[in-house]
């Protein structure tokens, strides 16, 4: 008699750990639920591509005013030879393109006397923002953790970052990276 009983017992106590193991399963994939899975996610902009900064003037200048193009950032500064060095070429670069499809826009981490002196002498041909050392901070994530310049980076129409340079970047590479952005904008 106390063999079927031990078997009933066991049976019992299986049924149970199988009935346990469903509600189990069933709770932790109602909670892992998403209703909203069908919808795009919503990405955060960039902490860069959501600045405000001022110009030369000092209007500020948001940046989303540039959304839905290929935007190039370039930190620098009028003391910086490397920096001064591939200005003709973003300049070129900039040229080349559309305004309403590529974007350049300098932010200069200097006094504002200083980029309007070196301004003066080397114009540029696309917008120049004034930027603090607190803005260079924020490229930190993006691979510049020296917080040094010239930096660029490169954004697609989705403010995906296509390339991140620290140090002169060579026509080519820059070239390549708008190439890029544009065809991931089409894809």
């Amino acid at each position: 008699m106390k063999l079927p009983l031990f078997k009933l017992i066991i049976l019992i106590a299986l049924a149970f750990a199988v009935w346990e193991g469903v509600a189990i399963y069933r709770s932790l994939h109602y909670w892992g639920h998403d209703e909203s899975r069908n919808e795009p996610p919503q990405r955060a902009p960039s902490p860069i591509l959501a600045l405000s900064l001022p110009d030369l003037e000092h209007h500020a200048q948001p940046l989303r005013q540039w959304q839905g193009r290929v935007i190039v950032v370039n930190f620098w500064a009028a003391w910086c030879e490397p920096c001064k060095d591939e200005m003709p070429m973003l300049r070129q670069v900039q040229a080349d393109w559309p305004a309403d499809q590529v974007r350049f826009v300098g932010i200069g981490i200097d006094e504002r006397e200083a980029l309007q002196a070196y301004l003066r002498q080397q114009p540029m041909n696309y917008p120049m923002l004034v930027g603090t050392q607190d803005v260079l901070d924020m490229t930190a994530p993006y691979g510049n953790a020296q917080e040094g310049i010239p930096f660029t980076l490169v954004f697609d129409r989705s403010g995906d970052i296509v390339l991140k340079k620290l140090g002169r970047i060579q026509e080519s590479d820059l070239r390549q990276a708008i190439l890029t952005a544009i065809h991931a904008q089409q894809s």
